[in-house]
């Protein structure tokens, strides 16, 4: 099994295409460590300009002629109990540290997963592009071994893309703006409407963790698009599209009652913890059993397209 595991990685990265991915990334990061160095704010009036913003959300609230909207009324109250606490607690928004860099960072989540659904999209389909799919089965093995070192190998390929963003992110943040920050407060509002606070080393473990499960979930699913299809181009397109229309049209049905039950209103775990699930009255309980249904019903479909059906065809 090891070996299999061994020959799928050597196919992964001795590609060019995963040299060039680390490059993109690293590159991303030092592109945003450049970007945000270059327009922080000095930290002389950063009071001043919070209550200012109070002061301009506050008359739009008490504006007699405004249509505000409920949601978004409810939101600027939340700003203005985020601002006030700031204040009152003496926690400037605009100070930088590597750490805190390192979360902000975590907002180029999105091209680590782009990159993992291409090879998890070509891990299967693949084979069948390239006409290679008979040569791997003409092996003593059995085809679930197959299938399991190429899953194995796909999903440590997201692991070391995750851990290369994390990683990469806090030396460009440490070059930056210093290694300090471990126990910087971020100043966040929970479900509940609360503000409340944490340690900037709890918030990235969280946020990379949360971050990971979501990527995982991904792969999975693109694996899945990847048995089903014998195309590696159609599986990645198909995958893609989903992953980037998917929390979209979750929040779009949010009103109705089974879109809880859906793979994209469920992914995002941290809407637990800061800010509000989309959909309302779901918990991370009820989201983590769901997750956990969906690698179930992905996995067994993958086996049953993979190892069932005549490949040959």
């Amino acid at each position: 099994m090891l070996r299999l595991i061994h020959v799928e990685n050597i196919k992964i990265y001795a590609q060019r295409r995963t040299q060039i991915i680390l490059v993109l990334i690293l590159a991303a990061i030092l592109i945003m460590g450049f970007a945000i160095r270059s327009t922080v704010k000095p930290e002389a009036n950063w009071k001043q300009e919070l209550q200012q913003q109070n002061e301009q959300i506050q008359k739009e609230l008490n504006n007699p002629e405004s249509t505000m909207p409920e949601k978004v009324r409810s939101a600027f109250q939340l700003e203005m109990a985020k601002n006030q606490y700031l204040i009152d607690h003496d926690i400037s928004p605009n100070e930088v540290t590597g750490w805190k860099f390192a979360n902000t960072a975590s907002n180029l989540m999105p091209l680590i997963t782009v990159f993992a659904i291409m090879v998890a999209g070509d891990s299967i389909a693949g084979e069948f592009s390239s006409g290679t799919i008979n040569l791997l089965l003409i092996r003593p093995v059995r085809r679930i071994k197959i299938l399991l070192a190429k899953y194995v190998s796909t999903l440590l390929f997201a692991l070391i893309l995750l851990v290369a963003l994390g990683v990469f992110s806090l030396l460009v943040g440490g070059l930056f703006f210093g290694f300090s920050g471990t126990l910087q407060p971020y100043v966040y509002t929970d479900a509940s409407n609360q503000v409340r606070q944490m340690p900037m080393i709890s918030k990235v473990l969280l946020t990379y963790g949360f971050k990971g499960i979501e990527l995982w979930m991904m792969v999975t699913f693109s694996f899945m698009i990847s048995s089903l299809f014998r195309s590696s181009g159609l599986a990645i397109g198909v995958s893609l599209l989903l992953a980037v229309v998917g929390s979209t049209i979750a929040r779009a049905l949010s009103s109705y009652s089974w879109d809880k039950y859906l793979l994209f209103a469920n992914t995002d775990l941290s809407q637990y913890i800061e800010g509000q699930p989309i959909v309302e009255g779901t918990t991370m309980t009820f989201s983590g059993i769901v997750l956990l249904a969906y690698f179930v019903l992905f996995l067994f479909v993958t086996w049953l397209s993979f190892v069932k059906r005549d490949v040959h065809a």
